[in-house]
């Protein structure tokens, strides 16, 4: 194969008038063919980087042009479990299950969906989003009508996550602007609180008045709803958590909270006690976790396109299942199928069997 450069023949250059002078390079060199040599070699060596740079360009352009489909990032399956709605940068769109055949788009003023979530009761969705940098924002809608009923702006950056609390009246936002936010039913803001060092990438509200939240500053936080106590701060990550998801079932204290992060490890927790059950870990950090209906298993997208299955007992891998080639943002798990829904990168969707491997 040829290289890349080719060398360039030039014709001796005429260098007898520098050919005499006293300056000598430490070498003996003359110096009129030192820099003769030096610009010859840079021409050579700046034409090199031209190429190189060029051909950077067009595979970049060409990886860009095969990515036609922005990830999707929320995901979120309606009450009666016959359709599924996701989220992403061209809006929120609703799939028919387990087909995935686009039934209709749900209008939505947010540049990017991150979260998507029904109330407890089945009668709201709320979407958050936003644009980086700019505004984060939160849409709720009342179904299955999936009429808009509220939109409010919260803060100048955008939303990460959103929870409802066990009654449906108040909801709580995480977002990279370090603080969290309590609104209420008609995405009114209650109060905010401020703790962490780093983005809160994650909340989840528990029963009994306490919320969790997750940071980039790889810790968990308990609080009191109520007051804005800081309960406990849980340390045991050793990167930055990405989600939480409390256990079905959990509505007695301790409760039980299960934690993902980039340090690959899957924890389960008793969080208003404080204290760190067991953790699972795994070959790739999961992105997202949900449990399954009943509780009986957790499941976790992962960075490498891979779903795993985790027995929260033995906290085993039941089932690794590959579903892309790249990274998983969101999973859902369906009601009584055995089922679960995975969406990530280039616009993947996927209806997967829980436990195909």
């Amino acid at each position: 194969m040829e290289p890349l450069i080719q060398s360039s023949h030039h014709a001796p250059r005429d260098v007898s008038g520098v050919a005499n002078r006293p300056c000598l390079s430490r070498r003996g060199w003359n110096c009129g063919r030192v820099r003769e040599w030096f610009r010859l070699h840079h021409a050579e060596r700046d034409g090199y980087f031209v190429r190189l740079i060029v051909l950077l360009l067009a595979s970049l352009t060409a990886a860009s042009a095969s990515a036609t489909e922005p990830p999707i990032t929320a995901a979120a399956f309606a009450p009666n479990g016959t359709s599924i709605l996701v989220g992403s940068q061209r809006g929120i769109a609703v799939l028919s299950w387990p087909e995935l055949k686009q039934t209709s788009p749900l209008p939505t003023t947010l540049a990017h969906v991150n979260d998507l979530r029904f109330s407890p009761d089945g009668t709201q969705l709320a979407a958050v989003g936003g644009s980086p940098t700019e505004s984060g924002g939160i849409e709720i809608y009342g179904w299955p009508a999936a009429k808009l009923l509220h939109r409010e702006t919260i803060g100048e950056d955008i939303i990460y996550q959103v929870s409802w609390r066990e009654d449906g009246k108040v909801l709580a936002t995480a977002g990279p602007d370090l603080a969290i936010h309590l609104l209420d039913e008609s995405a009114k803001g209650i109060r905010g609180f401020a703790g962490h060092s780093r983005e809160v990438t994650t909340i989840a509200m528990l029963p009994g008045g306490y919320f969790v939240s997750g940071s980039r500053d790889q810790t968990l936080r308990v609080w009191r709803e109520e007051t804005g106590e800081l309960v406990r701060t849980l340390n045991n990550h050793t990167n930055a958590v990405h989600d939480v998801a409390v256990r079905p079932g959990s509505m007695n204290a301790p409760y039980v909270l299960a934690s993902a992060a980039a340090d690959k490890t899957v924890r389960l927790w008793w969080p208003v006690r404080g204290r760190l059950m067991r953790f699972a870990k795994l070959p790739s950090p999961a992105l997202d976790i949900c449990w399954t209906k009943d509780g009986t298993a957790l499941l976790a997208a992962c960075a490498d396109g891979h779903l795993r299955i985790i027995d929260p007992d033995t906290v085993q891998i039941s089932a690794d299942i590959e579903v892309a080639d790249r990274w998983l943002y969101t999973v859902a798990a369906a009601a009584h199928t055995g089922q679960a829904f995975v969406g990530g990168s280039n616009g993947v969707v996927k209806a997967v069997e829980q436990g195909q491997r």
